[in-house]
Parts: structure tokens; C-alpha cells; sequence
């Protein structure tokens, strides 16, 4: 089963992982959130990210406000 997850629900996940690989993949996903955050402007709840049944985790979408 997929589940939603917010930046802090990533950033749990992240903290409770004693897998080598997950940390890295997860590190690399929140520098890219960081680089997106200052480049145009977003917020961290503005993304959207879903963990998959395999494990990984990946940004699902990102709100944008009008």
C-alpha cells in the first residue's frame, strides 16, 4: 500500500532508518526539495510525498498557491 506523507512524516522516517541506502535516497530527495524551496519560493508543506509499498519515497506533487 502507497501512503501520502508530509515533509516531517519524511523527515521521521528518515531519523528511525538504520538502512544505509534509504538515508542516502532520502537525503538526496530532501536537497532537492531544499534547492526548490529557494529557487521558487515554496514551502515545505507545499510538497507532496508518497512512500511507496517497495520502500522508497518520492515527491508526489507540489502545491502551488494561485
Amino acid at each position: 500500500m502507497n501512503t501520502d506523507l508530509n515533509y516531517d512524516q519524511v523527515i521521521k522516517l528518515l531519523l528511525k532508518s538504520e538502512c544505509d541506502s534509504f538515508i542516502q535516497q532520502v537525503i538526496l530527495l530532501l536537497q532537492l526539495v531544499h534547492d526548490e524551496i529557494k529557487e521558487k519560493s515554496l514551502r515545505k508543506s507545499d510538497f507532496v510525498f508518497t512512500q511507496f509499498k517497495e520502500g522508497h519515497i518520492l515527491i508526489t506533487g507540489i502545491r502551488e498557491e494561485v
